[in-house]
């Protein structure tokens, strides 16, 4: 029997088709826009161009100095010229960090955002934004940040390479597994959680494999959307808050975090969710068996990170001795998990994450 819930469904439209890139013009005009700020990342510049072609006299600005946690230095500077330039729209292509100072711009100018993914962090489907000032990054939520439109076109996937498809795809694959045990959490965000599982992990070895297989990138651009969706309407964890607290203490690269703390997030919090844990597993292909170690096998196979202690951060590898600060941060972070966890325990999880071991539980 179902049991009673409340769902929120968030305000946001999809177009997905390989080639919708071509469509972003018309989206950005059905939205009434008529000065709009193009941010991109310097890897998109070619499909920048093409949307910049689109635009045409709605093009207000054009913005592509981005970074990863979206610093409170940049967006400043991002927010000023938006003022300058009597911004209406935004239009993000890229990746996690594009959509991420989008996101710091909606958020202080109050303009509707047309999102273009290029990996799948999948944070174009949350009211979710974050900042980094002082080691600490700093998230939130506002309806405003929500793209009012995504366009997602695998095509603009295929140039990807391994180091970053891998990662990203990890990112994507905690917002579903987190999603089926945080605060909010009901049958439909489930739902979307395990098809988005199912997509990433029956997808993921063959783009890795084979790159150019655009299948195999809609489908993984397919589950991340689903994942980013699950996580939009639920909250964000013990694992997400633990890698937040490390891109910004560290600046590890985020996907790369992910990627490694998942499995071990998972195996803590396993002992206190066991149908959850076998619904995770049967999405993953692997029925009966342990979602953790089955995550850390995919990570593998996959050629993602799996140790902490392989992560370059802005002062170089990250150190053993520097978990314990991050495990106090953390700590302080944290308020809701399904199992009680204390200071210590986090400090356990980043070490087993440090040294890279399959998960047994």
């Amino acid at each position: 029997m179902v049991q009673p819930f409340t769902f929120d469904q968030l305000p946001s439209r999809i177009v997905f088709a390989p080639g919708a890139l071509s469509q972003v013009g018309s989206e950005a005009e059905r939205l009434g826009a008529e000065r709009v700020m193009l941010v991109h990342d310097a890897m998109t510049g070619e499909s920048a161009n093409a949307v910049a072609a689109q635009l045409g006299d709605r093009l207000a600005l054009r913005w592509n100095d981005v970074a990863q946690h979206v610093p409170v230095e940049l967006a400043e500077r991002a927010r000023r010229a938006a003022t300058d330039n009597s911004i209406d729209a935004i239009v993000t292509v890229g990746g996690g960090s594009s959509t991420g100072l989008a996101k710091a711009l909606a958020l202080s100018h109050r303009v509707p955002i047309v999102a273009v993914p290029t990996t799948y962090a999948g944070s174009e489907q949350t009211t979710i934004y974050g900042l980094t000032g002082g080691q600490h990054k700093q998230t939130g939520k506002d309806p405003i940040v929500l793209p009012r439109v995504v366009v997602y076109d695998p095509e603009l996937t295929l140039g990807l390479p391994g180091s970053v498809t891998g990662p990203s795809a990890f990112n994507a694959l905690a917002h579903s597994v987190e999603a089926l045990w945080a605060p909010g959490c009901n049958p439909i965000t489930s739902a979307l959680a395990l098809e988005g599982v199912r997509a990433i992990a029956r997808s993921l070895p063959q783009a890795m494999s084979k790159p150019a297989d655009v299948d195999a990138r809609g489908d993984l651009l397919y589950g991340a959307a689903l994942s980013g969706m699950a996580l939009g309407a639920t909250a964000a964890g013990l694992h997400h808050k633990l890698c937040h607290v490390l891109g910004g203490r560290f600046n590890l690269v985020h996907a790369d975090a992910h990627s490694v703390i998942l499995p071990h997030a998972i195996a803590f919090n396993a002992p206190v969710l066991p149908g959850e844990m076998a619904r995770l597993a049967d999405a993953l292909g692997a029925p009966g068996k342990d979602p953790a170690g089955a995550l850390w096998d995919l990570a593998v196979a996959s050629g993602v990170p799996t140790r902490l202690a392989d992560l370059n951060g802005s002062e170089g590898p990250l150190q053993r001795e520097q978990l314990p600060g991050a495990a106090d941060a953390a700590a302080a972070e944290i308020t809701v998990n399904p199992r009680q966890v204390t200071r210590d325990d986090l400090l356990g999880i980043l070490e087993r994450a440090y040294d890279g071991k399959r998960p047994d539980v």
